[in-house]
């Protein structure tokens, strides 16, 4: 490490006030949202099926939501949303929050709750394929070699649970992977609409209407009544699911990434998932293999050498 480096990380970890809240508030984001996975299993327990359960999520969450877009909807300096941009923000709804969280839910009903969030994880890496695939972005050697090792450690840490489950575990894994496919969409078509609309007003907007499409989806599929006949255990754990996993982190997030960047907030973010492998054991006991951890470390290497690439650039 280089002195203006050593300089740089000095300043991160003891700068101003506000880094030091950025940091805090990014990291208690992460916590939060990556103890999402670890609470739908243990509804799962009451023998909920995962549509149900995203349903309950959402219920809880649009309440807090709806009150965010009516504050922000009496700030004057407010400009009104242009149809197309409308349209925008309802695509991504469903791409981004409809569709990710719908994968994400389906493939924990086979996945254990510590390989979910380490193939969430991946969404870094698939932005960048997908940004070098469609919008002509070049690939540089230590980004190809970032996504190789993402990878490799994906599959070093599924091998437990492949071998344990079978076909469920590679069902469980595919899901999740086009729930990280969808949110990769979603965070490549947001970068223009932010800025228009504002962190929250964006963020509310976006999450009703992905609760409106996800509670449409249990209507058509399901019985109402399930919501209603359920011990009062599940409704906690849908409360947990759509205040603490839902509202708070997206809040926490923005905050944090105001205050110190995405680059920064990343940092943050890498201990999403060693935060969820060690929970997971103590909640769901789950067993924490060596090729867990070794996975673990090679994802989270892949991952921080994206984000070094991408603050030097």
């Amino acid at each position: 490490m280089n002195g203006e480096e050593t300089r740089s990380s000095y300043r991160f970890f003891s700068g101003t006030g506000e880094e030091a809240k950025g940091f805090l508030y990014a990291l208690a984001g992460t916590v939060l949202f990556s103890s999402k996975g670890v609470l739908v299993k243990l509804v799962y327990g009451y023998g909920i099926d995962s549509v149900t359960v995203l349903t309950l999520r959402m219920l809880f969450a649009i309440p807090f939501f709806a009150f965010v877009l009516y504050r922000e909807s009496k700030r004057t300096e407010n400009l009104p949303i242009s149809p197309k941009n409308y349209r925008n923000v309802v695509f991504l709804a469903f791409i981004g929050y409809y569709l990710a969280s719908f994968f994400d839910f389906w493939g924990l009903e086979y996945l254990s709750a510590s390989i979910e969030r380490l193939v969430l994880f991946t969404y870094p890496a698939i932005v960048l394929l997908l940004s070098f695939l469609f919008l002509g972005k070049r690939a540089h050697t230590v980004e190809l070699y970032a996504v190789a090792l993402t990878y490799s450690g994906i599959l070093l840490a599924f091998l437990p649970d492949a071998k344990a489950e079978g076909g469920k575990a590679f069902l469980g894994a595919g899901l999740v992977f086009l729930s990280a496919l969808a949110y990769s969409v979603y965070l490549i078509g947001s970068g223009e609409l932010i800025p228009k609309l504002g962190s929250r007003r964006f963020t509310a907007l976006l999450m009703l209407w992905s609760g409106a499409f996800v509670i449409f989806h249990f209507l058509v599929t399901k019985n109402w009544k399930i919501l209603v006949e359920q011990p009062w255990q599940v409704y906690a754990y849908g409360l947990a699911l759509g205040f603490l996993t839902t509202v708070l982190p997206a809040f926490l997030t923005t905050a944090g990434i105001q205050r110190i960047g995405s680059s920064k907030a990343s940092i943050a973010g890498s201990a999403g998932p060693i935060f969820t492998l060690f929970l997971s054991a103590g909640l769901l006991n789950e067993k924490i293999t060596l090729e867990n951890l070794a996975g673990t470390i090679l994802v989270l290497s892949g991952v921080f050498l994206l984000g070094r690439k991408k603050e030097r650039q």
